[in-house]
């Protein structure tokens, strides 16, 4: 928020508290006037609003739910909604069990895991939806199986079912999580955005160094060229700017070109061009080396160059200056191996040059919804963020043992709060619902055995498909079976020719 438009607000709030001190808050509570109170999502509240508000007559409505309870880290308590039945002795409860959101199938796995907590209300979802899909469990290799079977899956399901992007979300414990997805789904093109957390492609270091890839595909990307020029600093200051862009402007031209004008070049100090041209010139070699030599050994000879490693430990705590230093060597090394052919997981990688994969980039930047209105893109989010949300199609990543549930709340034996988070994610669902887990996850650097949550061993078996376990046989997820898809999809696209 700028200068202004804090400024602004604090203006509107004070216009605003003059206009109503005749009647404060207070005063209200007091009056009899006050009769009947909403307070909605009272169990993430404060246990004193259920007195405060409730005024002479105790009128009131609390509006909640003690199987959402889910930000006891933040102060939430579903106790609440206990201490209400103690508090007020007349209080009336009505049940809202009709779900409009999902199938039965759904609704089923997810009163059958809250089943496994305490409970302050008994009730039962249920919906006039339809049984619905069987839920899909596919136990991947690693996180980087997981990723690409989810995003190959998405891929099959959308183009069968016609669907749209917007229709599906990716909904994880923990923001880490969505680093390997986000490389996934560029890889494959796929638009998303991303809630509960920050892009791993809108970190700063990582627009410092795609500054340098957008000038190399476009000259005529002035922002690139600002954030390029001046990260880190090459000698060319505020002024040799500002003349650069008054002259581009009035020549209505790119910064890059207006730099190689003569008429511009004379404008400024021999030390100040110098500076200005050596970076150019720079750029106009990358240019010619992204369509000649392998994307990796531009790159790293870029970040070599620009001295950016130590630029982040000059500039930068030291723990800060690391995490964003491996975050670059990160993106670096997906784009290194976006250049290089492979046959992992049986896909094969085009072997891009630098050029391409730029474009690539910028493309999926594009694609992701800067314009007005829902972007149609899949939505990846914590599950904390996607409360109150709903999608047709959910993929539930990560469930195992110490990341859901957390393995704090295993060791802390606090494990109903987790349990109310897996049910949250479930019931994101609407329409079809898929949960992941990885047999083998990189922790600290080093591969680890995991096991899968202990939530879907509570999920109702007859409503399970599971794929990629051993010790879950099931004929409809056997390679003929995923073979008749294959068939199916093919004579789609036939029939589309």
């Amino acid at each position: 928020m700028d200068e202004t438009q804090s400024g602004a607000n604090a203006t509107g709030y004070r216009v605003l508290a003059r206009k109503y001190r005749p009647r404060t808050f207070p005063d209200l509570i007091g009056q009899d006037a006050m009769v009947r109170t909403l307070t909605n999502a009272f169990a993430s509240g404060r246990i004193a609003q259920g007195f405060m508000l409730t005024g002479v007559r105790g009128q009131f409505t609390a509006v909640g739910d003690d199987d959402q309870a889910i930000y006891g880290w933040r102060g939430a308590d579903v106790e609440n909604l206990r201490q209400l039945t103690n508090d007020f002795s007349k209080l009336k409860v009505i049940k809202l069990e009709q779900n409009y959101r999902s199938t039965v199938r759904i609704l089923r796995a997810a009163n059958q895991v809250i089943s496994n907590n305490p409970k302050l209300f008994e009730k039962k979802l249920w919906s006039e939806h339809g049984t619905g899909d069987l839920i899909q469990v596919t136990a991947a290799m690693s996180e980087e199986h997981e990723a690409e079977s989810v995003v190959m899956k998405l891929q099959a399901h959308k183009f069968e079912n016609r669907t749209y992007y917007k229709d599906y979300a990716i909904l994880y414990r923990g923001n880490h999580q969505a680093r390997i997805l986000e490389q996934h789904l560029r890889n494959h093109k796929i638009p998303y955005t991303i809630s509960g957390g920050q892009s791993f492609f809108d970190k700063a270091e990582i627009k410092d160094i795609t500054s340098y890839l957008r000038l190399i595909a476009n000259e005529d990307d002035d922002p690139a060229f600002i954030r390029a020029a001046t990260t880190p600093k090459k000698g060319i200051g505020n002024t040799t700017l500002e003349r650069l862009g008054e002259y581009a402007s009035a020549h209505h031209m790119s910064l890059f070109a207006a730099a190689f004008e003569g008429a511009f070049q004379s404008e400024i100090g021999n030390k100040q061009l110098e500076d200005l041209l050596n970076f150019c010139q720079y750029i106009n070699k990358l240019q010619e080396r992204a369509v000649r030599d392998p994307a990796g050994d531009v790159l790293n000879d870029l970040l070599a160059t620009i001295q950016y490693e130590a630029f982040l430990y000059d500039t930068e705590e030291q723990r800060a200056a690391e995490v964003k230093w491996a975050n670059v060597l990160d993106f670096i090394n997906w784009l290194t191996k976006k250049g290089e052919p492979n046959t992992d997981y049986g896909n094969e990688a085009e072997g891009k040059n630098l050029l391409e994969l730029t474009q690539m980039v910028s493309l999926m930047s594009m694609l992701e919804g800067r314009e007005n209105g829902e972007p149609d893109a899949v939505k990846l989010s914590t599950l904390h963020a996607s409360k109150g949300l709903e999608f047709g199609h959910v993929f539930l990543i990560g469930c195992e043992e110490g990341i859901l549930p957390h393995r704090e709340s295993i060791d802390n034996d606090k494990i109903e709060e987790e349990r109310r988070l897996m049910y949250v994610g479930i019931t994101r669902a609407q329409k079809s619902l898929n949960i992941s887990w990885c047999k083998k996850r990189k922790r600290a650097g080093e591969m680890e055995m995991c096991e899968p949550s202990r939530f879907i061993a509570e999920i109702p078996k007859d409503d399970l498909r599971h794929f990629g376990n051993p010790f879950n046989k099931d004929p409809e997820a056997s390679k003929d079976f995923g073979k008749s898809k294959m068939a199916n999809i093919r004579a789609m696209l036939e029939a589309n020719k």
